[in-house]
């Protein structure tokens, strides 16, 4: 099966295929924020769960940028009380237990990553030290719905009726 092109505005996204290696490799070489800390393979050996695009002109056909999409989650947690110290480690079992079952849940669904924002101090220790949270500085936008309720131009990936098949090669 071909992979997905779609088109919008004067623009085309394909996926990144090995035709795209050598200029992938002088992009990352001669940009200082990337070329000691990824190669080539970062956009063409993808795990599990990830894709990675080429954005160019529709007249030219000359690449503007790649971007990389991962699948993540975002997990959100309320404990129940805790007012003693048994509650407090029934609820710590849980979490550790509980987390190692979603995580398994998410692997097997091509998940890559798991976003965890908390306030508690205790909380945020925790999930670095027995958990292998570590702290990130990411930027973040919920996308969804614009205000007004009215619904999005664009469509799923998928289901977008600006999709053409191509030759993804």
């Amino acid at each position: 099966m071909n992979a997905p092109i779609f088109h919008f505005d004067n623009y085309v996204v394909r996926p990144v295929t090995e035709r795209d290696r050598a200029y992938l490799a002088a992009l990352i070489e001669a940009d200082p924020y990337h070329a000691h800390c990824m190669d080539a393979d970062f956009f063409i050996k993808l795990k599990p769960g990830e894709d990675a695009w080429a954005l160019e002109t529709m007249e030219t056909g000359k690449v503007l940028l790649y971007f990389k999409t991962q699948t993540a989650v975002r997990v959100s947690l309320l404990f129940s009380e805790s007012e003693t110290k048994e509650d407090k480690t029934r609820n710590r079992i849980a979490l550790l237990k509980g987390m190692a079952w979603i995580e398994a849940q998410l692997m097997a669904n091509s998940f890559r990553e798991i976003l965890f924002d908390s306030e508690g101090p205790e909380l945020v220790q925790m999930a670095k030290r027995r958990m292998g949270f570590r702290e990130s500085t990411e930027l973040c936008r919920d996308i969804g719905l614009p205000t007004g309720g009215q619904k999005s131009p664009v469509g799923d990936w998928g289901t977008s009726p600006q999709v053409s098949q191509g030759s993804g090669g």
